[in-house]
């Protein structure tokens, strides 16, 4: 990719934005305040002018929570780069909501970049900078280790064949029949 590229991890309880400053990556994590669904809900009210078995149950405490989302949702997309791609992943449909919000901000603002979004499980920091530089096309060298891996060149025999002498940390416990016997 030829710009820059941001990547959020974002759900209901935290945000955690990766970009680069100068030639690392730079980790901003962002708490929220929006309440859990079995805090915000509580008791589920009926309409008491429905008959008995109609209507829609209305949660107690549902809008509040929709509340504090969206301002939370507000206060990230406020904090990412104007000028920077952004790639924004998460469990559930938080993610989804600040891909709407960011899109819809751009198009108000004329802002013109890439805005993906993808479902995705909790990430590591090292798992979210590694994506980064996936990103942005600056891979880390890979370096082999291990008995059966070798960062080096592979030695080779005379008649052109690899030597492969593989070693084992441990000796391998002799197995035992039935019977006692070896």
């Amino acid at each position: 990719m030829n710009r820059s590229t941001a990547i959020v991890w974002i759900d209901a309880r935290q945000a955690v934005i990766v970009r680069w400053q100068g030639a690392e990556a730079r980790l901003v994590r962002i708490d929220s305040d929006v309440p859990a669904h079995h805090r915000a809900t509580g008791h589920v009210r009926h309409d008491a002018s429905v008959r008995p078995g109609g209507g829609v149950p209305k949660a107690a405490g549902e809008p509040r929570r929709l509340e504090h989302l969206a301002q939370f949702l507000d206060d990230v997309a406020g904090r990412l780069p104007d000028d920077d791609d952004l790639l924004i992943l998460g469990p559930g449909t938080v993610h989804e909501r600040l891909h709407r919000d960011v899109a819809e901000r751009d198009r108000r603002h004329g802002l013109d970049r890439l805005v993906t979004s993808e479902a995705s499980p909790r990430l590591s920091d090292r798992q979210l900078v590694a994506r980064l530089r996936h990103l942005t096309g600056a891979d880390a060298p890979r370096q082999t280790v291990g008995a059966y891996r070798w960062s080096e060149a592979i030695p080779h025999r005379g008649s052109g064949g690899t030597v492969v002498e593989p070693r084992r940390v441990v000796a391998k416990p002799a197995r035992r029949r039935a019977g006692g016997a070896p």
